[in-house]
């Protein structure tokens, strides 16, 4: 009888089939959840953002001695800034939904003196519909980010 030398030597077709199959999931889960960090990933990056903006309007307003107003625009998804009328900046928001504002109007105006005509919340959501709240005090206008509403919503 004899015995060929290469019979052991490789992989059969099943044992590379499995392989294939735990590789090819793997790579599914990950795919999965990398696409859930970059959405989250986008959303904290336009309520920084957002945060920043509000936070630039109250500064430049006590600085210049000027009014400063942000209008929100929920159906376009996109906000104004304007000193006095002139519109200054104009932002539009991708892959992110201004999903609501409980400002008067939809606008905050900050005064001279840099206070702010009113405090309010903006809410942000993303296409996996996780939500960020954009929380600014009224007087102070010191703006924060939070996962959750505020206890007056």
């Amino acid at each position: 009888m004899i015995h060929s030398k290469n019979r052991n030597k490789g992989y059969t077709l099943i044992e590379f089939m499995v392989v294939l199959g735990i590789i090819a999931l793997l790579l599914g889960i990950s795919v999965s959840g990398l696409n859930n960090l970059i959405q989250w990933s986008k959303l904290n990056r336009t309520a920084a953002l957002l945060s920043s903006q509000l936070k630039n309007a109250q500064s430049q307003a006590f600085y210049r001695g000027t009014y400063y107003k942000i209008d929100f625009w929920e159906s376009l998804n996109r906000y104004r800034i304007y000193k006095q009328t002139e519109l200054t900046e104009e932002v539009t928001l991708k892959d992110i939904d201004l999903f609501n504002t409980n400002f008067t109007d939809d606008n905050v105006y900050f005064y001279p003196s840099g206070v702010p005509g009113q405090g309010g919340t903006v809410t942000l959501k993303n296409n996996q519909g996780n939500t960020l709240y954009v929380i600014m005090t009224p007087v102070t206008a010191k703006v924060r980010i939070s996962t959750e509403p505020p206890e007056n919503w």
